[in-house]
């Protein structure tokens, strides 16, 4: 994961960012997981962690959880979560270990994404889970809903120079649309859905626009951006007459037979 993630955990908005995100998703990951019935005594991954609302989902049905991460700065300690400070694409996973695996927001940032599902699938003990979950970034101009044109512009020129950034460190924002072919192809049994909401500005998910264009300024700046647009961004973002949708998450269910 070193080297491509287009985030830094480390920065001063990666707190948020990841409060954000759980904000977010975790009631759409929270269902899924629950619908699988985790027991006390399973044995969980989870997979670039974050800030670790997922794991102590887990942990709180009573299951051992291993939180994996590159940099875990952001869980905290729970007596069933065994933190891993490891890079995903390099760590052992083991051969028939876990009971259920869990990624989100992952797999989308990493060209070694198809070698990793199959580290993943071995991972599995049979009639074990594998639970990947990420976001279709391929029609940003189809998100806002409601906004004054130069709050629309500049959140189309965000998107685009966000997500072009993002392509050259090895993201693939289409990954999400073919994810259940690949674990299909990977030996599981799939099942699937297909989660969004509606938000308005100075909720969460307007929020974490205005959260991720700090992180990236620099960045974004360099990529043709303005100030300027930035500002806009940003007070749009808070407005509560700004209104959208938040990227399509595509959420696979894999089970090994």
């Amino acid at each position: 994961m070193a080297g491509t993630y287009l985030f830094d955990n480390a920065t001063t908005e990666a707190a948020r960012q990841v409060k954000l995100l759980a904000a977010i998703l975790d009631e759409h990951s929270f269902g899924v997981l629950r619908a699988l019935g985790p027991e006390p005594g399973w044995r969980c991954l989870d997979l670039g962690t974050g800030a670790g609302s997922v794991a102590r989902f887990l942990a709180g049905a009573g299951c051992r959880v291993d939180a994996l991460d590159t940099d875990p700065r952001h869980l905290d300690e729970h007596e069933l979560i065994t933190v891993r400070q490891e890079d995903v694409t390099t760590a052992s996973l083991g051969s028939g270990v876990y009971d259920l695996i869990h990624a989100r927001l992952l797999l989308m940032h990493l060209p070694q994404r198809e070698e990793l599902l199959a580290t993943m699938v071995a991972a599995l003990k049979p009639d074990g889970h594998l639970v990947i979950s990420d976001w279709d970034c391929t029609r940003p101009s189809d998100m806002l809903l409601t906004a004054p044109f130069e709050v629309a512009e500049a959140f189309l020129a965000f998107q685009n120079t966000m997500i072009a950034a993002g392509a050259a460190r090895g993201m693939d924002v289409a990954w999400a649309r073919r994810l259940p072919a690949a674990m299909r192809a990977a030996g599981l049994r799939v099942h699937g859905v297909i989660h969004n909401r509606f938000w308005t500005g100075g909720e969460p998910g307007m929020q974490l626009h205005a959260c991720n264009s700090r992180q990236l300024e620099q960045g974004l700046l360099a990529g043709g951006m303005t100030r300027t647009q930035l500002e806009v961004l940003r007070s749009g973002m808070e407005n509560p007459e700004v209104s959208g949708y938040t990227y399509p998450m595509h959420t696979a269910v894999g089970t090994r037979v």
